[in-house]
């Protein structure tokens, strides 16, 4: 009997710490039974990664009634917008098609890290380069949200960690970019 087995050499693993460029494999609602009633979601997984490695981000609103965790998730991974109004004062509101399947196939900017022995996803993702009929995020724009979701990480998901190595956030803001 004869086996081959490949070995792939070089690159960062797919669940190191810091920033993954990662692309959208598939995308679904959810609803979660809470205290206060029910709550949607949506679960984002990811190439390369194992299925139990999901994002998940938590429907939110703002004052005016408008949803904006999940739409930020539609517009940092340029998926489902179809128009957009500008007030006139700078402001544009986003038309979007919100079907979980605009987001399939669609690359993002992921943050891991570690909690205990497991990798997890920050709930705060961040876009790539690209440019829609609303906007246009180049690479400092990137780096800004980066930067946006750091912070988060930093004041409300790193003090609850019970990491027994500690991680210099510092080194965590370099972009991986993994070959799947």
């Amino acid at each position: 009997m004869s086996r081959t087995l490949t070995i792939k050499k070089g690159g960062a693993s797919p669940y190191s710490e810091g920033w993954h460029t990662a692309t959208i494999s598939s995308a679904e609602y959810g609803e979660w039974q809470g205290n206060d009633g029910p709550v949607k979601y949506i679960d984002l997984y990811f190439d390369g990664y194992s299925d139990k490695m999901n994002l998940r981000v938590y429907a939110k609103e703002n004052k005016l009634g408008e949803e904006f965790a999940i739409g930020k998730v539609f517009r940092f991974a340029n998926a489902g917008i179809t128009d957009a109004l500008d007030d006139g004062e700078g402001n544009m509101t986003i038309k979007m098609d919100d079907s979980p399947d605009h987001l399939v196939g669609k690359d993002v900017n992921i943050f891991l890290y570690k909690d205990g022995e497991y990798s997890r996803v920050l709930k705060e993702i961040a876009p790539v380069p690209f440019k829609n009929i609303v906007e246009e995020f180049g690479d400092n724009d990137v780096d800004y949200w980066k930067n946006k979701a750091l912070d988060y990480y930093k004041k409300y998901v790193s003090p609850k960690l019970d990491n027994v190595e500690e991680v210099a956030l510092d080194d965590l803001t370099k972009v991986v970019n993994t070959p799947f």
